[in-house]
């Protein structure tokens, strides 16, 4: 019999949390609030990858400036070794300049990848900020109906509350007169109504 009853108590919490679990989700602003969560979460992964690819394009800047420059010195170095008559060491220049002329021109390429890439990110950043922004009006406008529609049920009570406070009144009022008439009416005028 315990058993029993405890199964009954169970499916009937169970159907409570499944009424109450189907009204909030029936309820829009909840929804919305559950949308903006996870736009909230979309920007904030947007801008970690946006930062994190800035910090990239600046370190493939000072790589492709580095390399540039160590180029160009190797070049010079080549020119002199190959004017001293040193041909070992302008081989060796000259194979540290082949070395960072082709590093330069690959990170001129990664970095041009990486600034298309962050401009990518950053639409993407932008997207994500304007819809999060639109849901935000979108859950302020539901709750500004829902306001509206809880403000016109109470009206609609108070004037119901309003009309039976003046039929009471009306009744009260009728109560009022008949007992008057009963006092004025004579003693035999009185009994002439019981009898009718």
């Amino acid at each position: 019999m315990t058993n029993v009853l405890s199964k009954i108590t169970e499916v009937i919490k169970q159907d409570i949390l499944e009424a109450k679990w189907n009204r909030e989700q029936l309820n829009p602003v909840n929804e919305i609030q559950r949308e903006i969560k996870e736009c909230q979460a979309s920007v904030k992964k947007a801008k970690q990858l946006t930062e994190r690819q800035e910090l990239l394009k600046r370190e493939f800047e000072k790589e492709y400036t580095h390399a540039k420059s160590m180029a160009a010195k190797r070049k010079e170095h080549v020119q002199l070794a190959e004017e001293a008559g040193e041909e070992s060491l302008a081989a060796a220049a000259l194979r540290e300049f082949n070395f960072y002329s082709e590093r330069a021109e690959r990170l001129e390429k990664t970095l041009s990848e990486a600034n298309s890439q962050l401009e990518n990110l950053e639409l993407q950043l932008e997207s994500h900020t304007f819809q999060l922004k639109d849901l935000e009006l979108k859950r302020l406008e539901y709750m500004a109906k829902e306001n509206a529609v809880i403000g016109e049920k109470q009206s609609a009570r108070m004037k119901e509350a309003t009309d039976e406070d003046r039929r009471y009144a009306q009744i009260e009022k009728h109560l009022k007169e008949n007992a008057k008439k009963k006092e004025e009416l004579t003693i035999d005028e009185q009994i002439e109504q019981l009898k009718q």
